[in-house]
C-alpha cells in the first residue's frame, strides 16, 4: 500500500526507512508568510535526500502580500535543496484573494519547474479561474475531508479535474510522528509518476554507458540542483543547444529552460528535469 502524506513539524518523519518503503513522493511545509521557516525544513530535506525520496514543499500563505510570501519560500529553499527535489506548492485556504494567488502562482511558474496549486472544496468558486488558468505543469490538489475519520469516503470526493485529493487530517502513515496525519490520494488525472518527476530510487541503478560516462553515476538534474554535475549539463547544453548558459553549477530557471528546449528539440518528454534519457541524448548525439 502507498501513502500520500504532506507533513510539516507537528507531525515529522521519525523512521525514514519506513516512509522510504511506503511514500512514493512527500509534500512538506516550508516557510509561512515571509519571515516563518518551519523547523524541520533542513532536516526533512536532508532526509529525503539520503534516502532518495522525491519532495515537494509548500508555503502557507496568510492573507496579503502573497506574491512576497512565494519569493520568499523560493528564497528560503533554493540553496536548501538537491537531487530529489520536485517542486514548490502554494497553500491557500486563509481567504487569500483570487487575483493575489494569481500573482504568487505566476511567480512560481514563471520559474519554468512544476508546481501545485492547493485549494479548499468549499472555496472552489473563489479560485476557478486560477484553478482553470494555470500551467500544464501545474497541479491542482484540493482539500476535502467528509466525515474525516482517516479513511475515504466515496460520498465525499473531490471536485472533477482536481489531480490529488487531501481527505482526511486524521490519518496514519507507518514513520510519522503523531497519531493523525494529512493524507491524500491520486485521484488519475495524473500518473504518481508526476509528482516523483519519474524518478523513483531505482533510477539511479541504470548501467548504461554512454560516451564514457556511467549513467549510473549521473544525478538527475532539476531546479535547484548545484554542483559539479550541475556545470557539465551546462556546458552539453551550451554545446549542443547553444543555450548560452553561465556555467555556475546552479540549475536555476535559465538552466530549466534550456533543459526543456533541448528536450523539446530532440523529442523527449519536455520536463525541464535532466534525467537519463535526457543524459544519454546530450551525450551521444
Amino acid at each position: 500500500m502507498s501513502y500520500y502524506p504532506d507533513i510539516s513539524h507537528y507531525h515529522p518523519v521519525e523512521d525514514w526507512s519506513e516512509v522510504r518503503a511506503g511514500c512514493p513522493f512527500l509534500i512538506s511545509k516550508a516557510t509561512q508568510g515571509t519571515g516563518y521557516i518551519d523547523t524541520t525544513l533542513s532536516e526533512f530535506i536532508q532526509g529525503c535526500e539520503a534516502n532518495q525520496i522525491p519532495y515537494w514543499l509548500y508555503a502557507y500563505l496568510n492573507r496579503g502580500d502573497e506574491l512576497a510570501q512565494a519569493e520568499f519560500l523560493v528564497n528560503t529553499c533554493k540553496d536548501r535543496v538537491r537531487s530529489y527535489f520536485q517542486g514548490y506548492v502554494l497553500d491557500v485556504e486563509a481567504g487569500n484573494a483570487a487575483a493575489d494567488v494569481q500573482a504568487a502562482l505566476d511567480y512560481l511558474e514563471g520559474l519554468g519547474g512544476r508546481c501545485i496549486i492547493y485549494t479548499m472544496y468549499a472555496q472552489y468558486s473563489t479560485y476557478k479561474s486560477v484553478i482553470d488558468g494555470r500551467s500544464v505543469d501545474t497541479a491542482w490538489w484540493e482539500a476535502r475531508y467528509g466525515k474525516n475519520d482517516g479513511s475515504y469516503s466515496s460520498s465525499y470526493p473531490a471536485h472533477d479535474g482536481a489531480d490529488l485529493h487531501q481527505y482526511t487530517s486524521k490519518g496514519s502513515c507507518p514513520g510519522i510522528s503523531g497519531q493523525v496525519c494529512d493524507l491524500n490520494r491520486l485521484t488519475g488525472t495524473r500518473a504518481e509518476s508526476w509528482f516523483t518527476g519519474g524518478t523513483a530510487p531505482a533510477a539511479a541503478t541504470d548501467t548504461a554507458t554512454t560516451g564514457g560516462f556511467d549513467v549510473s553515476t549521473l544525478s538527475t538534474i532539476r531546479q535547484g540542483s548545484a554542483g559539479a554535475q550541475v556545470k557539465s549539463l551546462q556546458s552539453l547544453l551550451n554545446g549542443k543547444g547553444d543555450a548560452g548558459l553561465s556555467v555556475d553549477g546552479d540549475c536555476g530557471s535559465k538552466t530549466v529552460a534550456a533543459i526543456r528546449r533541448y528536450q523539446r528539440d530532440q523529442g523527449l518528454t519536455v520536463d525541464g528535469i535532466a534525467g537519463v534519457h535526457t543524459w544519454t541524448a546530450l551525450l551521444t548525439r
